[in-house]
């Protein structure tokens, strides 16, 4: 479970790169509980942390997607979820750095990357509902 302290960074950082859904990050007891970092749940503690160093501009990102992969639903659910990762990764991207930044395109290209990366193994790690029959 991340501090309580981390989790009032994340949300008001979220709030500053104008993050669509940034509010849902203000419940910090439930965000501290789901949230785990960048990367997936099974991955070592280190390198979610090391992958957090390497892009914290995209933290509050991924919290948010935690919250989506949490609340879950169906493929519809799940597509959207990572879209909206891609989307607040870009517009993370351009709230933290200018256009003349290369930091600022090297952010948008790791955000793609995490994006592939959650199409093509990110489906164990969502909550789907509604798919029994």
């Amino acid at each position: 479970m991340r501090t309580l302290e981390k989790a009032m960074l994340i949300h008001a950082r979220a709030r500053k790169q104008g993050l669509p859904d940034a509010s849902r990050l203000a419940d910090y007891e439930y965000a501290r509980k789901i949230c785990n970092g960048i990367g997936a749940k099974w991955f070592p503690e280190g390198v979610r942390e090391l992958a957090g160093k390497l892009a914290p501009a995209l933290e509050p990102t991924a919290w948010i997607h935690d919250l989506d992969y949490e609340a879950g639903g169906g493929v519809v659910e799940r597509w959207n979820a990572d879209w909206k990762f891609l989307g607040n990764g870009f517009r993370a991207a351009r709230a933290e750095y200018a256009w003349d930044q290369l930091r600022r395109y090297a952010v948008m290209g790791t955000a793609f990357r995490f994006w592939l990366l959650l199409r093509l193994f990110g489906a164990p790690a969502f909550k789907w509902r509604g798919m029994e029959e």
